[in-house]
This record gives structure tokens, sequence and C-alpha cells, in this order.
């Protein structure tokens, strides 16, 4: 599905249609700048004010932070009998720890949204999947979320903590910039971030040969390559792949780290 932005007006009739083909799953209708517009999009669809919509309660939506605004999900409730949307998730997460010299994991249980950190569509649901560390075996929950955004152990964590922690001033929505020491794509990363600082609506696509003129091809190549097949098309930005690089980045490291220090399925 290719996604709607607020660089073009909402389809409204092929949203609706696309719900009433998955009947009780949410698609995203469209993408706003600010949350006023989005909220007064979501009203409009639940009290049929869009003839799209119409009877009024046959559909259901509501708006959520996105890397490029707020998005409206939507969803064909017509004759189901469906759970209300949780609005967060508990999850068992590893925790390798944030000193220098830590050594060890401990599995914690924590509270994240309900909805992706990159385009505020649904996260997936939950299975246990082990691991063992140093000859114990734990238990952490694995999920896939239906919009193809990747979470990692480390996002989900700093997430966690930020829901119980004061907000910090100018900090990036959907997590922070930060590039993984010794990471593979930190050097582009680190170029992205002060772009973005400049410019928070760089897009992922204007962003490529900036990389390629200061010599990270391999960052820009798999830029191309993730906007090519991210649910927000040729309007991907530029935050979210740098998030993307430091998601590749951190996998690479985790995966290392759990070989020489002794994780195993």
């Amino acid at each position: 599905m290719s996604a709607l932005t607020h660089a073009t007006a909402a389809d409204h009739f092929a949203a609706a249609y696309r719900c009433q083909e998955q009947p009780g799953t949410e698609i995203l209708v469209n993408v706003y700048r600010n949350k006023q517009g989005a909220d007064a999009v979501a009203r409009g669809v639940n009290t049929g004010k869009f003839p799209a919509y119409r009877p009024a309660g046959t559909f259901l939506a509501s708006a959520h932070p996105h890397e490029q605004g707020w998005a409206v999900w939507a969803r064909c409730t017509d004759g189901l009998d469906l759970e209300p949307l949780p609005e967060t998730m508990t999850v068992r997460v590893p925790d390798y720890g944030r000193q220098a010299g830590y050594e060890g994991v401990r599995v914690v249980e924590v509270e994240i949204s309900a909805r992706c950190q990159t385009c505020g569509g649904p996260r997936g649901e939950t299975r246990p999947d082990s691991f063992v560390r140093d000859g114990v075996r734990h238990v952490r929950d694995v999920w896939t979320n239906p919009c193809g955004h990747p979470d990692d152990y480390r996002a989900v964590l700093k997430e966690a903590r930020r829901r119980t922690e004061p907000p910090r001033h100018g900090e990036p929505r959907g997590g922070e910039i930060e590039p993984v020491d010794g990471g593979k794509y930190a050097k582009a990363v680190t170029l992205l971030a002060e772009w973005l600082a400049e410019n928070p609506w760089l897009s992922a696509q204007r962003a490529v040969p900036m990389l390629n003129d200061r010599r990270q091809y391999d960052a820009a190549l798999t830029i191309r390559q993730f906007a090519t097949t991210s649910l927000s098309g040729p309007n991907t930005s530029a935050k979210s792949a740098a998030l993307y690089l430091v998601h590749l980045d951190t996998e690479a490291r985790d995966a290392d780290t759990s070989t020489t220090t002794g994780d195993t399925k």
C-alpha cells in the first residue's frame, strides 16, 4: 500500500474501500503536519462528516504521532464486535546495561506505546522467545510491526524511560538520533543528525546525494533501498532513514555481542 501524505489531499473513498476490504484492520488514511488537523479528520471519519465513511459509526479513526507529523489511521467496524484498541503494551526485553564494562543481561518488563514510533500504526502482537546467556535461559518478547518499521530493544528501553522521565527539550520524535560507536554507518548518522538540526523536514531522497558527496556511499545506497520499500515511499524522511541506520548498526553490534558473550537460542 502506498502512503498518502500531507503533500496531497486524502482520497477518502479509496481509504474507506481499503478499510472495507480488511474489516477490523487499521489502514493509514493520511498524514498531517499538526495534531489539530489530524484530530479534525479523525472526528470527521467517526461522525460521518466525510461521505466515504457513512453511515456514522461504520468506521473508527484516531490520530497518532508520525515521523512527518500526525497520522490518521482508520478501521471498518461495521457489524463487528471489536475490542477497543490498546494505548500501551507491556513487553519483556533484554537489558545489557548502559555503563562501561557492564557484563551479563537481565530481562525487564516495560510499558511502551501500542503504536509504531515511526508511522503511528499498530505494533505487532508479542510472542515469547527464549535465549541462553552464560548458561542461563531467559525469555523475552518479540514482535513484527505490520507497517514494516523495525523495533530494536535499545530503542524500546529508551522509549520506556521517556514514558517515566520528563521530556527533554529538542528531543526528536521517534527516538534520539544517536550513532552506534564503531558502527558501519556511524559517520553517516552523525552527518544526518547535523543536517536535520538545520532542516527537520529533510527527505531521505534529498539526503542520498548529500551522503554521496561526503563519500558515504554504502549509507546512501542503504537509504535509497529503505525509501523504496518504506510505507512512506518517496516521502520517507531523513530522520526515519537515520534511525534505520542506527537500527542496522545496533543489530550488527548486538549480534556480535551475542556471538562473543554467550547468547544462544
